[in-house]
């Protein structure tokens, strides 16, 4: 299970943001997160045009199973409260020892660092639970994303089932003794 802990993070801008697993009382921030994403970046996620998730959709990004999978959220201060401004996730799947991820962080918080020690999480999580392989498919005509994850060590190669969307996959390192990032946890 991951930790109920948070991680105070400074982005390279100064700006402060909390980390912390998702929780079941999230709904409505992520639902009001889904919304402010441009459509562009709404598409980027899901690959379709949508403008907010349906109920069960919602329930079950909110509602994670632990033992097979991990998803982090990112707030940040905002004048009406608390927002959610990045959510990450990775999920066990079928094939042996691997993990699929997906990540999403808002407009207005991209390419300040977040991205970035969000992936570092998730990598640290599939280490921990033996995952030999974690990937993410990516769409095609999404540069900046491609572009992140080939920065990050993930090999990039063309979806032969689908040509619109790319293969982004890692072999994560074994578990680190590198104490910021402790495996399963979030501080």
């Amino acid at each position: 299970m991951v930790s109920a802990e948070v991680e105070v993070l400074r982005l390279a801008d100064g700006a402060k943001v909390m980390i912390r697993a998702i929780r079941s009382t999230d709904a409505s921030m992520f639902q009001a997160f889904i919304r402010r994403l441009s459509a562009r970046s709404r598409r980027f996620r899901f690959f379709v045009a949508i403008a907010e998730l349906s109920a069960a959709q919602l329930e079950r990004f909110i509602n994670v199973d632990h033992r097979r999978g991990m998803a982090l959220v990112a707030l940040s201060e905002q004048p009406e409260g608390a927002a959610i401004v990045a959510e990450a996730r990775c999920v066990l799947v079928e094939e042996p020892a691997s993990a699929e991820f997906a990540i999403a962080v808002a407009d207005e918080f991209q390419r300040r660092g977040l991205g970035t020690r969000l992936v570092k999480r998730l990598l640290a999580y599939a280490s921990g639970k033996g995952v030999r392989r974690l990937f993410g498919e990516i769409m095609a005509d999404n540069h900046g994303m491609l572009s992140f994850a080939s920065q990050l060590g993930f090999q990039v190669r063309a979806n032969l089932a689908d040509r619109t969307t790319m293969i982004a996959s890692v072999l994560p390192s074994m578990p680190s003794t590198d104490r910021s990032l402790p495996v399963g946890a979030v501080k």
